[in-house]
């Protein structure tokens, strides 16, 4: 549910860039295109950022950076905390217990109520972020 999140994020607003920029009209306003929706992209800090600077745009991110670090032990740790997260354990530690999810050691322990609590704030966030571009842009698609 959040890497189908994060896509639609990602999707969204390169969609709409995309029409603005007409990377296809010119080789290198492609090119300079390419590089720039690619580093805009990049990690979920920079799409939040992308959208910040390039609409003004700023949704409730809050709930799913929580759900970031639970989802990157379960897919990139097998459902332990990766290396990079027990490096900055504390932090990691503290944004997982804010998604109200708990660790056993360094591994991460799903309850059923858990993937309501996650599915809730994925469609909230899509939500929000479609009505927010929409809002903004007119564009509905």
């Amino acid at each position: 549910m959040i890497s189908i999140t994060e896509a639609f994020c990602v999707d969204r607003l390169l969609d709409l860039a995309e029409v603005e920029v007409s990377p296809t009209g010119n080789f290198i306003r492609g090119l300079i295109w390419d590089k720039a929706s690619s580093s805009a992209v990049s990690t979920w800090p920079t799409i939040q950022e992308s959208y910040k600077t390039w609409y003004g745009i700023k949704p409730n991110w809050t709930p799913l950076n929580h759900l970031i670090e639970v989802r990157n032990a379960i897919a990139h740790g097998l459902g332990q905390l990766t290396r990079l997260q027990r490096a900055k354990r504390q932090s990691t530690i503290t944004k997982i217990g804010l998604a109200n999810i708990h660790l056993i050691g360094d591994r991460v322990v799903l309850e059923d109520a858990n993937i309501q609590d996650v599915k809730i704030a994925c469609v909230n966030l899509i939500t929000e972020v479609d009505g927010l571009v929409q809002a903004k842009t007119g564009d509905s698609s």
